[in-house]
């Protein structure tokens, strides 16, 4: 089964993606960004979906650690953000670090993203079993 870390530090939201996408996908769990990055690199995960906005650190560092990371498997993890930051410099921001997608909070139903992330996740390849 194919597998989604949902990094977010609202946990009704969390809750609600988890829920979501539970029936389709394993799905991990992050409420902070060292949590993040410590689950990208030990579960193996086919997919983030990352906040920004987060304590401990913040999702453009967990991004930045997930594209430096030595494996490449880690590296070229697909991204998908989630955030209530909307500003250009924000998500050109982001956009330089390779996501896949970017969601404003605020501006964007739910279903749009879990569509997007089902999309994404049943069209990768190579992914793990």
């Amino acid at each position: 089964m194919k597998r989604i870390l949902i990094v977010e530090d609202d946990d009704a939201l969390r809750g609600t993606l988890a829920d979501q996408l539970s029936g389709s996908f394993e799905v991990l769990q992050a409420a902070d960004g060292e949590d993040a990055v410590t689950k990208v690199v030990d579960g193996k995960p086919d997919m983030v979906l990352l906040d920004l906005m987060l304590p401990k650190l913040d999702g453009f560092k967990v991004l930045e650690r997930i594209r430096q990371y030595p494996d490449p498997s880690v590296a070229t993890l697909p991204v998908v953000v989630l955030s209530n930051l909307w500003s250009q410099k924000d998500i050109l921001q982001v956009q330089g670090l390779h996501i896949e997608d970017y969601f404003v909070k605020a501006h964007t139903d739910i279903k749009d993203v879990i569509k997007k992330v089902k999309g994404l996740l049943n069209t990768k390849t190579g992914a793990k079993q």
